[in-house]
């Protein structure tokens, strides 16, 4: 049975409590789970992640030590996300790459398991449109502000392996600044919409590198064994996934204004994550535990405000029950 069909199949297994259940919680984009493959380097640790995108950030579901410094390989890679795609086998999924993921191999891997892909290639990569004359993607006439698709390519020259296709594209200059180089995205997907917004949801991933090490738990300053690390990596995936959801469940109380200050007007996006929301969110509620005296006494000293004290108690009693 051919890739394509493949996909199909998985398609159809997925029932429709599934689907309902990773649609409320904001894990199926355009109906596909995205996968997000990236390493990291915590001081002299070398650790391979896979993450599921969640909105402009991304849950921890797998990891592990490489024992050695710089980059994967092939080998590597199938190994550690084989069991990822064995877990998920009835989504559909969109497996998203940076450059250190750019194997043609890879991409060829990938369809043999149903599984769709979005992977970033250097720019000295080859491709042809006729298995003939290969071109290197530095030499497309890819300019900033334009995009292109390219259609049923053969990717290297060494290896030759075809029938995937390519998304080029060179974000326009603004305010006098742009990328360096564009984004060549090879892919298995049919458009380049789709090739281009699930890429773009690979940032993902760096947001939730720069949760754990600076921007909540701060990773980077444990001094452990590696077996103590894979330890603290595995509480911090817990909390971090814990604190993400309870963001969420304090949004749909609409509590979350007492949390933090709310989006500003001029804002096109949201000023605090899911995951900011939840983590402060029980931050202030243990606060406001440890100074519940203190608090009383301020606020009978207010009578006339009485009505805004209520409103903010019955606020942090929502935050209470989402714990």
């Amino acid at each position: 049975m051919s890739p394509k069909k493949n996909r199909v199949v998985k398609q159809r297994t997925l029932n429709r409590a599934q689907r309902r259940r990773a649609q409320k919680l904001k894990l199926i984009h355009k109906g596909y789970l995205l996968l997000a493959l990236d390493r990291t380097q915590w001081q002299e640790r070398n650790i391979i992640m896979l993450s599921l995108i969640w909105g402009k950030h991304a849950l921890p579901i797998y990891w592990e030590l490489l024992g050695k410094k710089g980059a994967s390989n092939f080998s590597e890679q199938k190994r550690f996300i084989a069991p990822v795609l064995r877990l998920l086998r009835s989504y559909p999924i969109v497996l998203l790459g940076d450059r250190e993921f750019h194997s043609v191999k890879l991409a060829k891997w990938l369809s043999g398991w149903g599984v769709d892909f979005a992977l970033r290639q250097k720019k000295n990569t080859c491709i042809s449109d006729d298995e003939q004359v290969y071109v290197a993607l530095k030499d497309l006439e890819i300019k900033p502000g334009n995009r292109q698709f390219y259609a049923n390519i053969s990717c290297t020259k060494s290896h030759q392996l075809g029938e995937f296709n390519l998304a080029a594209y060179w974000k326009r200059k603004y305010r006098r600044k742009s990328p360096k180089a564009p984004w060549y995205i090879l892919t298995s997907l049919p458009s380049l919409q789709l090739a281009l917004s699930f890429y773009a949801a690979r940032w993902g991933i760096e947001t939730l590198f720069k949760d754990c090490k600076t921007g909540g738990y701060h990773l980077e300053d444990t001094k452990v064994n590696e077996r103590r690390l894979l330890a603290t990596i595995l509480l911090i995936a817990i909390a971090y996934t814990l604190a993400t959801f309870q963001g969420v469940a304090c949004q749909k109380r609409q509590v979350s204004e007492y949390i933090c200050r709310p989006t500003e007007k001029q804002r096109s996006v949201s000023r605090h994550s899911d995951f900011w929301i939840g983590l402060y969110g029980f931050l202030w509620m243990e606060s406001m535990m440890f100074w519940s005296d203190m608090a009383g006494d301020l606020m009978n000293l207010k009578p006339h405000k009485r009505l805004y004290f209520q409103r903010g108690l019955k606020a942090l009693s929502f935050i209470q029950s989402t714990v």
